[in-house]
C-alpha cells in the first residue's frame, strides 16, 4: 500500500530559534502497516464522508467474503488493483474470508467495527444476517456497502451505502429464453448457494422466460415454482432434478453423475448450471458418463473466458457475461466517492451480456478473471465501466 511519511523539515527548528520561539515539535513518522489479511489497522482520524475531493484519501477498509470463491477473489483484486493506481487512493484493504456461516459473517462485520474501520464491504452468507449488519454499522456510523447478492427486500436495506449486484433474475430470463428457443423442456436445475438470494433468482429468471412467453408450467406462477421446487411441471417446462452445487465444481460434478445415473441419458433435455465453476463439474460428468455435452442444452451465467471458450467449441450453448471485475471497479467508484463526500448511484445493477453459440463472435465481452487485461482494456476505452453510464441499471427493489 502506499504511505505518505510526512516529516518538518530541520529548517523550522532553526527559523523558531532565530525568533527566539519555541521549537516545533517534530511529528514521529508513521509505522507501515502490514498487508496480511488479518493485521487490524489503526481507525482513521478523519471521518469519511468529510475529505475533500482531490486529497489524498488514506483508509482503512474491511472486506469480508463468504467463501474462498474464484469470483470474490477477482472483486477483491480488481478494487484493490485500481485503488492502487489512483494516487488519491491510500487504502488498506483487509480481506477476511470465511466458510460460508453466517456466525462468520457477523464476527467479521463485529471486529471490523470494533477496529474502527472507515468502511465495511460484505458478500453475504444470507440476506437476515446483512440486515443485522447494517444495523450494527449504522449504530457504529460506519458505511456498509454490499456486493455480488440482493439484500434489497430486507427492511433495513436503504440503510447501506451501498449495493452491487447484478440482476440475477434477468441473467436466469436469457438462460431461459435461449434454452426455450431450442426446445429444450425437460431441464436439470443446479442452483448455488441456497439462501443467498442469487440462486433462487436465477431459477425464477429461467421460469419466468417460459411463463412470459405463455408456455406450459404446471399450473404454477414462476415463483411459486421456484420457491417450491418440484419435480415436474407442465408439457413445456419440467424440472426433472433439483440441486444446489454450492458455487464449486466437485459438488456439481457428483450433482449431475448422480442426476446422470437416475433420469439415463435420454431423461433430459437440458441443464441450467448457474456458474461456470459448477459448469466445469457438470461438463466432467457428462464426459465422463460417456455422452457428449453438445448433444443437450447446457446454460450457464458468469461468462469467464473460459466459458467463451466452451461456447465457442459448442461444448456449452449459452452463458451470460457478468464479469466480477467490473463489480470491483464499480465498488472502487462508490468508494472513492463516499470517500470525498460526493453524490454517487448506491443502488446498482451492472449491465450483462448473454451470448451463445450463434452470436459468441459478434458480441462485445469483458474480461472476467484476468484483471490485468481487464485494467488494459478499461485504459483502452473497450468497454463501459462508469457507474453513471445508462448501462448500469438502478436496483429496482430500493424504490
Amino acid at each position: 500500500m502506499k504511505r505518505i511519511l510526512v516529516l518538518l523539515i530541520s529548517l523550522l527548528l532553526l527559523v523558531g530559534l532565530i525568533s527566539g520561539c519555541q521549537p516545533a515539535e517534530q511529528a514521529s513518522p508513521q509505522e507501515p502497516q502490514s498487508e496480511q489479511a488479518q493485521e487490524t489497522p489503526a481507525p482513521a482520524e478523519t471521518p469519511a464522508a468529510e475529505e475533500p475531493a482531490g486529497e489524498v484519501q488514506k483508509k482503512d477498509i474491511g472486506f469480508y467474503m463468504d467463501a474462498s470463491d474464484d469470483y470474490y477473489k477477482i472483486i477483491g483484486e480488481t478494487l484493490t488493483t485500481l485503488a492502487d493506481m489512483d494516487p488519491e487512493c491510500d487504502w488498506n484493504i483487509n480481506i477476511v474470508v470465511g466458510q460460508s456461516t453466517a456466525a462468520e459473517q457477523l464476527n467479521a462485520v463485529n471486529d471490523f467495527i470494533v477496529s474502527g474501520y472507515d468502511a465495511i464491504i460484505v458478500i453475504q452468507n444470507n440476506a437476515d444476517t446483512t440486515s443485522e449488519c447494517i444495523e450494527m454499522c449504522k449504530q457504529a456510523g460506519i458505511p456498509y456497502f454490499g456486493a455480488t447478492h440482493d439484500f434489497s427486500h430486507v427492511p433495513n436495506a436503504a440503510d447501506a451505502a451501498g449495493s452491487i449486484c447484478y440482476d440475477f433474475v434477468q441473467a436466469g430470463v436469457y438462460a431461459g429464453e435461449d434454452a426455450l428457443a431450442r426446445g429444450a423442456k425437460r431441464i436439470i436445475m443446479i442452483e448455488g448457494v441456497l439462501g443467498q438470494g442469487t440462486a433462487g433468482a436465477q431459477s425464477l429468471g429461467f421460469i419466468k422466460a417460459y411463463e412470459n412467453a405463455g408456455k406450459d408450467i404446471g399450473g404454477m406462477t414462476a415463483e411459486e415454482f421456484a420457491t417450491q421446487k418440484p419435480k415436474g411441471g407442465g408439457a413445456d417446462l419440467e424440472i426433472v432434478a433439483w440441486g444446489s452445487g454450492n458455487w464449486f465444481a466437485e459438488p456439481a460434478k457428483k450433482l449431475m453423475t448422480d442426476f446422470i445415473t437416475s433420469l439415463g441419458p435420454d431423461g433430459w433435455d437440458g441443464a441450467y448450471v448457474q456458474n461456470d465453476e459448477m459448469m466445469d463439474g457438470a461438463i466432467q460428468a457428462i464426459q465422463e458418463a460417456g455422452l457428449n455435452p453438445s448433444d443437450y442444452w447446457l446454460g450457464a451465467s458468469n461468462g469467464k473466458e473460459k466459458s467463451w471458450e466452451w461456447v465457442r467449441n459448442k461444448v456449452t450453448t449459452m452463458d451470460v457475461n457478468q464479469t466480477a471485475a467490473l463489480e470491483g471497479d464499480a465498488l472502487y467508484q462508490q468508494l472513492k466517492a463516499y470517500f470525498n463526500g460526493e453524490e454517487y448511484r448506491k443502488y446498482i445493477h451492472p449491465y450483462l451480456t448473454p451470448f451463445n453459440i450463434d452470436n459468441i463472435d459478434q458480441v462485445a465481452l469483458v474480461p472476467f478473471s484476468d484483471v490485468n487485461e481487464y485494467i488494459k482494456q478499461r485504459s483502452e476505452g473497450k468497454f463501459v465501466y462508469d457507474i453513471n453510464d445508462p448501462k448500469f441499471l438502478d436496483n429496482p427493489g430500493y424504490k
